[in-house]
Formats: structure tokens, C-alpha cells, sequence
């Protein structure tokens, strides 16, 4: 008799770790499913906050082109930003 209260008490603890382990499972793809979310939106913030940045630079190039008498010094501007668009497009395709 005592053998059989053994293993009606691992058939119970079997069934409880099922349980917890169904619950552990369901939890996972819940987080799995948040975590892809939150990268795609890191990723779109990231574009964004990229064309800002973008924007804020020609704003500031245009201001101060306004300002330059000099077009050799603006020309050199002009090159280091499409220099650096081009690093951000390179980066972006990675």
C-alpha cells in the first residue's frame, strides 16, 4: 500500500510540474512575442531619430550656407554630409 501512496504522490507532483511548465511555456511566447515588438519598434525610433538628426544638420548647413561667403568651405560641408549619409544608409542596410 505504501508504494502505491508513492506513486499517486509522483503522478501528483508530475501533473503540477505539467502545469507550471504549460504555464512557463505560454508566458514565454508572451515575451517572445513582446521582446520582436519592442525591437521593431527600437528600430523604427532609431530610423526616426537618424532622420532628425539628418534634418537637423542640412537645417543647420542651410543656416549657416546663408551665412558663408566663402563656397569652398561650403562645398567642404556639403561633402562631409553626404559622407555621412552615406555611412547611415551603409548602416541601416546592415
Amino acid at each position: 500500500m505504501e508504494l502505491f501512496a508513492r506513486l499517486e504522490n509522483i503522478e501528483y507532483h508530475i501533473k503540477q510540474l505539467k502545469s507550471r511548465c504549460e504555464i512557463l511555456e505560454t508566458k514565454n511566447g508572451q515575451l517572445t512575442s513582446e521582446n520582436q515588438r519592442l525591437k521593431k519598434q527600437l528600430e523604427n525610433n532609431t530610423k526616426e531619430l537618424l532622420n532628425f538628426q539628418e534634418t537637423n544638420k542640412i537645417s543647420n548647413l542651410a543656416q549657416s550656407a546663408s551665412l558663408a561667403t566663402d563656397t569652398t568651405e561650403f562645398k567642404k560641408q556639403i561633402d562631409q554630409l553626404i559622407q555621412e549619409i552615406d555611412h547611415c544608409l551603409t548602416l541601416v542596410k546592415k
